[in-house]
Formats: structure tokens, sequence, C-alpha cells
């Protein structure tokens, strides 16, 4: 059994391994009570619907570093589900479309990754907290605005297929700052012809950090204070 965790004080990085279900805005308020540090940021969000990696930057000397410090690559393992595709790209959404014809093979599969490896244009997803005239992209998602999402360069330096369970692909991605997983999956669903969404997706590491360096969430919740 885990020893109770300490409250933890001052300023430093915190790993934290969120798991599915809180926001990355929820976990810092936790992490903000735990350890009694007014200014707190985290470096670089995830989706609610995400687990993984959450980097967690306490104090204003670790906050104003953190482009410095979470700067380098990032690597996630996702699953997409192929034959229809959801209006917020992922399995908490509803279904928009969906793929005609028969499910493509893991060969298939295979020979289309190719193509997104390298410096590619990427489609920021209508459900992003990217801003446009001021406002994230959600904010018109959610009310029926349809705007032109900003296109982007992107660099994806791996895209492995780990398991293939039709119609579930896992995929293991390594990749630049700025990458939207939500929106490569979408565009691997439509490079095949049978359109495609995620149903997981974990965060395994930021730069030089890896998640088996990481504190679970609930351990810093059970920190007096903390929940």
């Amino acid at each position: 059994m885990l020893e109770p965790l300490k409250r933890p004080e001052g300023e430093g990085l915190l790993l934290v391994d969120k798991p599915v279900g809180p926001s990355s805005a929820r976990v810092v308020s936790i992490v903000k009570r735990a350890c009694g540090v007014r200014r707190v940021g985290h470096g670089g969000t995830l989706d609610p619907f995400a687990s993984g990696l959450l980097p967690v930057l306490m104090g204003r000397r670790f906050t104003r570093e953190a482009g410095s410090l979470l700067g380098g690559d990032k690597e996630y393992v996702l699953t997409l589900r192929l034959g229809s595709e959801t209006d917020t790209l992922d399995f908490t959404g509803q279904v928009i479309s969906r793929g005609e014809g028969p499910l493509p093979s893991g060969h298939d599969v295979s020979a289309v990754l190719g193509r997104f490896e390298g410096v590619i244009d990427q489609k920021a997803p209508a459900y992003s907290a990217l801003k446009l005239d001021g406002r994230p992209l959600y904010w018109y998602a959610r009310r029926g605005i349809k705007v032109a999402a900003p296109t982007r360069k992107v660099e994806i330096h791996q895209i492995v297929m780990e398991e293939f369970l039709s119609p579930d692909v896992k995929l293991r991605v390594v990749c630049g700052k700025g990458t939207y997983m939500r929106a490569l999956g979408r565009d691997i669903g439509r490079a095949l012809g049978c359109l495609g969404h995620l149903t997981a997706l974990r965060r395994i590491r930021v730069g030089p950090y890896s998640v088996d360096q990481a504190l679970p969430l609930w351990r810093i919740s059970a920190v007096k204070g903390g929940g």
C-alpha cells in the first residue's frame, strides 16, 4: 500500500498522471489547494477524455520558464475507431458522418500512416481552445456558428501502429508542439476513406519527462486541502 503523500510546499515542477474525467484546469485547482501555492499553471492541456502526463508548474519562477522546461517533443498512445466521425473528433461527441464500404485492413492502415510523418498542414478541431478573433473555437462550435478553423504546420516525427483489432487501431505518435491528436485521427480516417474518431488518448511523455515519473492525481487529492 502506498504511504499517504505529504503536503508539498514551495515552487517546482510537479508531474501529474491525470485520469480520464477531470479537465486540466481542475487538476491545477487540486494542486493549488494541496500545495498552498497561489501561482500554478499546467504545461499543455489534456482534454477531459484523455489521460496521462500533465506537467504542473508551481510558483512564479517556474510558470515563467514553462516554455524552456516543457518545450520538447510529446509522445501519445491513442486508439482510433474506424467507420465514423464525430463533431468533437472523439467518443464524447455526436456521430456526424459514417464511412461507406468495408473497413480497411491493418495493411491498409500501415500504408497510409507514412503520409502523416514530417511537417504537415493540420486543421484545428472545431472543439478546441485555439482562438479565432479573440474567442476559442469551441465557443463558436457550441453555438452552432460555422467558422473556418485555422490551419497550421505541425511536425510529426513518428507514427507506429501497435495494435489492430478492427474497427480499432492503436497508434503511438511522437510529435512536436501544437499537434492535435483528435485532428490527426480525423485526417487518418479520411485518408483511409472510412472516417474515424478517437476512443482513447494517453500522453506518455513531454520533453524529457515521462508519465512513469508522475504522481497519480488521487494521491495529490488525498493531501489535506487538495480535494
